[in-house]
């Protein structure tokens, strides 16, 4: 990768350097983090998940990228969004407040989680990642 692709014209290879150390710190960070967090895409898949999100789920990581999260996530009745397009909604709550889910396993088993979810904008205001993150439910 090139100065020109981190920063574009007059992008040092001191500033390149610290760039990259910096998005490998973050992802490292991400990948090791002791919550299960996913990010998905505005179409409803996973783009990048975290080790204990597949460590939860059964899976490894080939197998959770491009998965609809409609194939691991439960929803309940009385969930705040019952369609992923509600979610991506001009109204919908850019952090929603931690809720019961059920998801389920690659085995078919279910895991009950209390999960929230956060909407990352793009600059002209579009949704362009939900970053969610669970925490197992042991009262349920």
């Amino acid at each position: 990768m090139t100065a020109a692709h981190l920063g574009g014209p007059g992008f040092s290879g001191a500033r390149a350097a610290e760039t990259v150390a910096l998005t490998a710190e973050s992802l490292l960070a991400f990948e090791n983090a002791a919550l299960p967090l996913a990010v998905c895409n505005p179409g409803g898949r996973i783009v990048i998940c975290n080790r204990a999100l597949r460590t939860l789920l059964g899976y490894e990581l080939d197998e959770l990228l491009g998965m609809p999260i409609a194939e691991v996530v439960e929803v309940a009745p009385d969930a705040l969004y019952k369609t992923w397009d509600d979610r991506l909604d001009a109204g919908a709550l850019d952090i929603t407040p931690e809720r019961p889910y059920t998801l389920w396993r690659r085995d078919g088993s279910a895991v009950n989680v209390r999960a929230s979810s956060s909407l990352v904008h793009d600059n002209e205001g579009n949704v362009r990642y939900v970053i969610a993150r669970a925490v197992v439910d042991p009262n349920r």
